[in-house]
């Protein structure tokens, strides 16, 4: 960014210092344009703020996403926000934030403005951008290891995405030093402009005369176009002392890579993911919508374009068929392609669908196991209710049928031992109650001192022997001792 401060210690010579026409000297109208242009840059990044926050104002992370573009614009001028519909693989549409413009590319010692397009999902940043190159009417992709032919941008920073490792200003600066090894477009010839751009992966491709057009490195010829519009010109011949404009868009709606609305094809089907976002291959714009470029930019005509002079070299007949045929072939792989992935999509949501019906028959057989062990335990238990119905049922008509109980039969002990202990403990507090009531007959006057002593005595040596016995048992039968 130009500054004023920047020309604070210049010094003109003298020479220079004579006024112009409006009464200013050079230097002083020199200070005056930079203090236009720090202005201008000014009012352009508010205007951004103002358009961003309108455009983010349905965004998960509005504050981080806009500070994460504003950091882009403070170094690249000529990217420009836009918003507008965006289609999906799934046939999804979203309202995205597009930073649409062109970034400065250097290939070969020469400056070259790559178009591109990146559209920010709602929940940025925590979701990988998606990246396309735009090319204009008079450029054509040159399908790459980052570059498909609809112009996608693939990269391992895209794929590695993480905030807040990952940022725009990163991923910008990647795009430029890739491009700087592998430009992602080249120009094409006005001849060619109406034709369907043949297939850049063979090496049987002949190169197209460039006749005016956007400077971009050709494939394979090393001469450049000349700014001027001198034909041939070599590769260095493009001046960089500045970047270009905007490169002009087609005013039609038109897929990436130059092909027209003829193909009827929108992108490539893709699975549906919970988010609404593919996680690896996030949907293509669909070709009957058309990318919501910006119609805005100011771009440089066609017709200016096609009549600068171009080369010397004139389209044969071998061209033509080299061309129909690479054309040709580069339809029927991408119909071949665009059919297999909406295959392999389709593969996918059986798998799926497969995965979970394999996990709804493990969880019912689960669920019949469960409900057979507990048809089990009911069955137990009502046998074992049934048996002690029974018994109840006899000891009624026992107790009903038996006139007389005696009381020392009621109780009845499983062993002898038992039945000795049992006995010897019901005589001892029978002679416990003896005793008891010997004294109250005493306390009343009902008996004479010495018969009650005589037989106290007599239930004393009862009981003690008792007592004896009843330990004994105990011990016998393992029980504790009395205390």
């Amino acid at each position: 960014m130009y500054n004023v401060s920047q020309y604070e210690n210049t010094r003109l010579p003298a020479e220079h210092s004579w006024p112009t026409s409006n009464g200013y000297t050079v230097q002083q109208k020199l200070f005056k344009q930079s203090s236009d242009f720090d202005r201008s840059i000014g009012e352009i990044m508010g205007s951004n703020e103002q358009m961003l926050k309108s455009y983010l104002s349905k965004y998960k992370y509005a504050d981080i996403a806009k500070k994460d573009i504003l950091g882009v614009f403070s170094q690249y001028k000529d990217l420009r926000p836009t918003h507008g519909p965006f289609i999906f693989n799934d046939g999804s549409q979203k309202d995205l934030v597009n930073l649409d413009g062109t970034i400065p590319v250097n290939y070969r010692g020469n400056i070259y403005n790559i178009p591109i397009g990146i559209f920010i999902l709602d929940t940025h940043p925590y979701n990988p951008p998606i990246c396309y190159v735009k090319p204009t009417n008079t450029m054509q992709i040159k399908q790459g290891t980052n570059v498909d032919a609809n112009g996608k941008v693939d990269l391992p920073y895209l794929r590695d995405w993480r905030y807040p490792q990952s940022d725009l200003l990163g991923l910008i600066q990647i795009l430029v030093i890739v491009f700087s090894e592998e430009p992602p477009v080249f120009s094409r010839s006005a001849n060619s402009q109406n034709r369907p751009p043949p297939y850049q992966g063979g090496a049987q491709q002949p190169p197209y005369p460039s006749q005016g057009g956007f400077p971009m490195p050709q494939p394979y010829s090393p001469g450049y176009p000349q700014q001027g519009g001198q034909s041939g010109g070599q590769a260095g011949s493009y001046p960089n002392s500045g970047f270009q404009g905007y490169p002009s868009y087609p005013n039609q709606q038109q897929a990436p890579g130059g092909y027209g609305n003829n193909s009827g094809f929108g992108g490539y089907p893709g699975q549906q993911q919970p988010q609404g976002y593919p996680s690896s291959t996030p949907g293509y714009p669909a070709a009957s919508t058309g990318y919501p470029y910006s119609g805005s930019v100011q771009t440089e005509s066609t017709t200016t374009a096609a009549n600068r002079p171009g080369s010397n070299m004139t389209v044969t007949e071998e061209h033509l068929r080299m061309s129909l045929l690479s054309a040709v072939e580069d339809k029927m792989k991408r119909r071949l392609r665009e059919i297999f992935e909406q295959a392999q999509a389709e593969m996918n949501v059986l798998y799926k669908t497969q995965s979970d019906l394999n996990t709804g028959k493990t969880k019912l057989e689960q669920i019949f196991k469960d409900l057979e062990q507990e048809k089990e335990e009911i069955e137990s238990n009502i046998k074992l209710l049934k048996d002690k119905d029974r018994e109840l049922k006899e000891a009624l008509q026992k107790v009903e049928h038996q006139d007389k109980l005696d009381i020392d039969e009621a109780v009845i002990t499983t062993t002898p031992l038992y039945r000795q202990l049992l006995n010897s403990f019901a005589e001892e507090q029978a002679i416990e109650d003896a005793i008891y009531y010997l004294g109250e007959a005493l306390r009343k006057n009902v008996l004479e001192p010495d018969v009650f002593l005589k037989q106290v005595r007599e239930l004393s040596r009862q009981q003690f022997m008792k007592r004896a016995l009843i330990q004994k048992c105990r011990e016998k039968a393992g029980l504790p001792p009395l205390a």
